[in-house]
């Protein structure tokens, strides 16, 4: 039985850091253990601000697992452009994309979209 492909999409922020912080977990988690064939993450909207400018001890932590395990983490450039912190994005080793279009791509690829 094939597993299934997942796409943690991360749209909260300063809202609710606490979905943030789950999302990432699922992130990493779910790809080292093997849980699903691949794992995909792209911050979206608020997400992108926050994963910019965070300083939350924990959820930089749980970054660093998403990083360590493998997984490119994407941003809608557009949007991170509006935030002003592309290059902070840059540094964090995240992908500038049309979200939009990157999205469509990754589920017409089979992921199944999880949003948090």
């Amino acid at each position: 039985m094939a597993k299934a492909k997942a796409l943690i999409i991360i749209l909260s922020g300063n809202d609710n850091p606490v979905k943030v912080k789950l999302g990432l977990n699922v992130a990493w988690r779910t790809k080292s253990s093997g849980a699903f064939e691949d794992v995909k993450l792209i911050f979206f909207g608020p997400g992108e601000d926050f994963i910019a400018k965070t300083d939350d001890k924990e959820i930089l932590e749980a970054y660093e697992q998403v990083l360590n395990n493998n997984i490119v983490p994407q941003a809608c450039v557009a949007v991170a452009d509006g935030y002003g912190v592309s290059q902070i994005l840059i540094d964090k080793k995240v992908e500038l994309v049309h979200a939009g279009q990157a999205i469509a791509q990754i589920m017409a690829d089979g992921y199944q979209p999880l949003t948090f």
